[in-house]
């Protein structure tokens, strides 16, 4: 099997549907649960805001569910990123209340 054909026949063709749109498109393989989980996720949120909003059309009703969906994913982002200097300082943390608590006897003797 060649690498073209191989590329193919990890490539998947579903149908998804956005809101009120059908959306074909191609993902690998493994990625289809995630597309598809994608995807009820829009359409529930969508779905809230038409029904918290019902003046507002739907398109921006879409607007909105965008931006949610791209402020929680900056967030998310932010704290992927911060997420290693958390554990340090935690560790940290823990180390030095470790250290004051082998220390307080020794306080409270001297007192």
């Amino acid at each position: 099997m060649s690498a073209e054909d191989k590329n193919k026949a990890d490539k998947l063709n579903i149908q998804l549907m956005i809101g009120n749109q059908m959306h074909p498109i191609t993902i690998r393989r493994e990625l289809e649960e995630v597309f598809r989980k994608a995807a009820k996720k829009i359409n529930d949120k969508l779905s809230r805001y038409r029904e918290s909003y019902p003046n507002l059309s739907y398109e921006r009703c879409m607007s909105i569910t965008l931006l949610d969906f791209a402020v929680y994913a900056l967030q998310a982002e932010n704290s992927a990123a911060t997420q290693p200097y958390d554990d340090v300082v935690k560790q940290l943390t823990a180390e030095i209340e470790q250290a004051l608590a082998k220390q307080q006897p020794q306080d409270q003797d001297e007192a």
